[in-house]
């Protein structure tokens, strides 16, 4: 599974925004990646499920 970014975080070197995954090199100090992880910053990206589509929208309130 892919590491991606849940809440938009700075680092020393980089700024990571919401949905954008984490390279296994990356510089995340002055944090390290279990902080990040238990602070959830970071998480396991979930697999979409196979032909499931989304809800659809709520129809306007009249």
């Amino acid at each position: 599974m892919t590491t991606i970014v849940l809440k938009p975080f700075r680092t020393n070197l980089q700024r990571f925004a919401t949905g954008a995954p984490v390279p296994a090199e990356a510089d995340l100090s002055p944090f390290t990646f279990d902080h990040l992880k238990e602070k959830r910053f970071i998480g396991e990206e979930k697999p979409n499920k196979a032909g499931k589509n989304a809800p659809p929208d709520p129809a306007p309130a009249a």
